[in-house]
């Protein structure tokens, strides 16, 4: 997945033919960022990916999986698998896979199960259109979220307005793991 969505990224820039330059600028990214993206070396953060599909006229999940459709009306992800693999590094300081089958017609969420090093520095804080539900899986996370500071365990869960300043971080001595089901 991380060499698609970047190259996914290209072809829709290319094909309204905007620049990179212009791109960053309206996406607020460094153009390293974006080159990165787009070369594979790089994985943006759902954030990103979100607020790359508007400003390039894609839908979140077809910028994410591409555009083919699947007609069945249910995903069964099983336990320890993602359609989409694992995609580690992002720029917010998580790794995340997807738990849906790409292209599933009539989804309106994607939900990801994210984990995050506690060493990882933290990202900025990001906005991004859409709303947000977490539950913590394992381990405890910090939310940024509007400029207060709040610290979740394992079984807490918060619901928020994407729009909002937010980030997420581990805390603590091991990784810990969330489920965040986005909608956009």
């Amino acid at each position: 997945m991380r060499k698609y969505i970047g190259e996914r990224v290209q072809k829709l820039r290319e094909a309204q033919g905007l620049t990179q330059q212009e791109v960053c600028k309206l996406a607020g990214l460094e153009i390293s960022q974006l080159q990165a993206y787009e070369e594979g070396s790089a994985v943006p953060s759902v954030g990103v990916v979100i607020n790359l599909s508007r400003i390039l006229g894609s839908k979140f999940e077809g910028l994410l999986h591409g555009g083919g459709t699947v007609s069945e009306s249910i995903t069964i992800c099983r336990s320890g698998t993602s359609y989409g693999g694992q995609q580690g590094n992002t720029e917010q300081g998580y790794a995340y896979g997807t738990l849906t089958r790409p292209g599933t017609v009539g989804h309106v969420m994607e939900p990801f199960m994210l984990s995050f090093d506690p060493q990882a520095p933290k990202g900025a804080p990001i906005t991004h259109d859409g709303q947000e539900f977490v539950y913590v899986v394992e381990g405890v996370v910090e939310l940024f979220y509007d400029g207060k500071n709040y610290q979740l365990k394992k079984g807490d869960s918060a619901y928020l307005n994407s729009s909002l300043s937010h980030r997420f971080h581990g805390l603590g001595d091991s990784p810990a793991q969330i489920l965040a089901v986005v909608s956009s």
